[in-house]
């Protein structure tokens, strides 16, 4: 599936055939997986899974706390750029439940030669400071950044040959840091990297096609690129046609809700003006929503939309995954609060993953294959946009061990905001498990290897803890204890 093909019908059922295998030496692991070998099984034989009888069935309830989870919420915008990067603002920012960190890629002092390797590897020791510290981060390269936003018409970007230079440069160590970005805003161009006031002609129709299309092609296969205007997104992906739907396109706006335009945002056409907002909203159900408000009166007519009606609509329309935190709070942030509805907007940012229910066997055979469905909903207003690891794992209630079975091919990308998907796996447990009763867990895991069994980066479930079900988050394992057990006979 091309990273942008998420967009799918609301309620969706996936079949997987899934067979485990322990070999002796790993079948009591603790907080580790076992091997385990799995394919997507689109219509499986009737003799390949145990009849459905006797199955038990569990449900939970979902709640309404304010869970911090990856790539997603209110962001903080990190005061030192990439190269410079401190762990103790990143530790700061996780201590305060912030899981993104907005930060920009310093390149005022190269803008008219390549970036030497020192500068590269500065730039890799950040990324490894984010993943020391449990955050991603949302990258953006800059020649500049204006201290205000009156300032800015003299700020200097740099000519076309050096910028295409540089973002070949970038690529490699993106690519290679791809686990802790979160989303790359395009930058580059003009003040802030914002597509505007270039110095060097680089919003022209040539030169910006050359850098879109260099800059998507040099990022991460699984990572999205998000571009500041929509005029641009959409002549870009007109100009691809079919093959756009597999391109990595996503749109910020960092002047969200801010007047009718959105300061610039948005044509000054009313029809055009509304034209281009439904492909914004449109757009997020393949690629990521997020930015920041601004001072309403850069714009000639200013009209901030701030009240709660404002961010619960179009947060919903556009499928908001990110905001920052820290601007401009009075007018909007503090507002939403006084209004109510902050708690709503912070939870629904994103993607909102809840279990519904869980069928499951209450007695395996080793070598027997069973069959487990999961119904989940996302009440977010948006989908998970980086690729994700469902699990199921199992604990011994008696040693304690921890078996994780890794690997079930679920793509929560397609988990569409006001969906319910069906999970259904097909497990084969082999002989060599140790027979007892195991309590039967879920997890969601990172989709990069180097993170995978990081509890920080494990997408916390929004379900209530009810100990008399024995339902109940496990920060230790990050994973949900469903109350459900599973006999392993002999």
């Amino acid at each position: 599936m091309g990273k942008l093909q998420i967009w799918q019908k609301t309620r969706e059922t996936l079949s997987m055939k899934v067979s485990f295998s322990f070999p002796n030496a790993k079948t009591a692991i603790v907080g580790i997986g076992a091997a385990v070998m799995l394919a997507l099984n689109a219509a499986l034989p009737a003799a390949a899974a145990a009849s459905h009888t006797d199955l038990q069935e569990v449900e939970f309830v979902s709640d309404d706390g304010a869970h911090p989870n990856p790539e997603r919420g209110f962001y903080l915008s990190a005061k030192h750029p990439l190269q410079d990067l401190k762990r103790r603002e990143l530790r700061d920012a996780f201590a305060q439940d912030y899981r993104l960190l907005y930060v920009r890629i310093d390149l005022s002092g190269y803008k008219s030669r390549p970036l030497p390797d020192g500068f590269l590897r500065k730039l890799s020791r950040g990324f490894a400071a984010a993943r020391n510290e449990g955050v991603k981060l949302i990258v953006r390269p800059v020649y500049n950044y204006p201290r205000g936003e009156t300032d800015y018409q003299a700020a200097q970007d740099a000519p076309l040959e050096i910028v295409l230079k540089h973002i070949e440069q970038l690529s490699a160590v993106m690519r290679e840091n791809a686990d802790v970005i979160a989303f790359i805003q395009a930058g580059y161009i003009g003040a802030w990297g914002e597509w505007h006031t270039s110095s060097n002609d680089l919003t022209s129709p040539d030169k910006r096609r050359r850098i879109m299309d260099a800059i998507i092609g040099s990022a991460p296969p699984e990572r999205s690129v998000q571009f500041r205007y929509p005029p641009y997104i959409e002549e870009w992906l007109a100009s691809r046609g079919a093959a756009s739907d597999n391109a990595g396109i996503g749109f910020h706006n960092d002047c969200f809700l801010a007047s009718d335009m959105d300061v610039g945002t948005y044509s000054e056409d009313a029809q055009k003006r509304e034209e281009q907002r439904d492909a914004m909203a449109r757009l997020s159900a393949r690629g990521p929503f997020g930015g920041e408000t601004c001072n309403p009166l850069a714009d000639p007519d200013p009209s901030p939309r701030s009240e709660c009606a404002d961010i619960l609509r179009e947060g919903a329309r556009f499928g908001l995954t990110y905001l920052n935190a820290g601007y401009y709070r009075p007018l909007f942030y503090d507002r939403w609060e006084a209004g109510g509805c902050l708690d709503d907007v912070r939870n629904s940012m994103g993607y909102r993953l809840s279990l519904l229910s869980l069928k499951y066997p209450r007695v395996v055979e080793g070598g027997e294959t069973t069959r487990i469905a999961l119904t989940i909903a996302n009440t977010g207003w948006a989908p998970p946009y980086n690729p994700k690891q469902f699990r199921l794992v199992l604990k011994n209630r008696e040693s304690g061990a921890v078996l994780e079975f890794g690997g079930v091919n679920a793509d929560p990308r397609a988990w569409l905001p006001g969906s319910e998907s069906e999970v259904s796996i097909d497990l084969r447990i082999d002989d060599s498990v140790p027979p007892g009763t195991y309590e039967v867990y879920l997890a969601l895991r990172d989709g990069a290897p180097t993170l995978a069994a990081d509890p920080r980066y494990s997408v916390r479930f929004a379900n209530a803890d009810r100990a008399d079900l024995g339902q109940e988050w496990d920060a230790d394992i990050a994973a949900f204890r469903t109350g459900a057990t599973i006999e392993v006979a002999e």
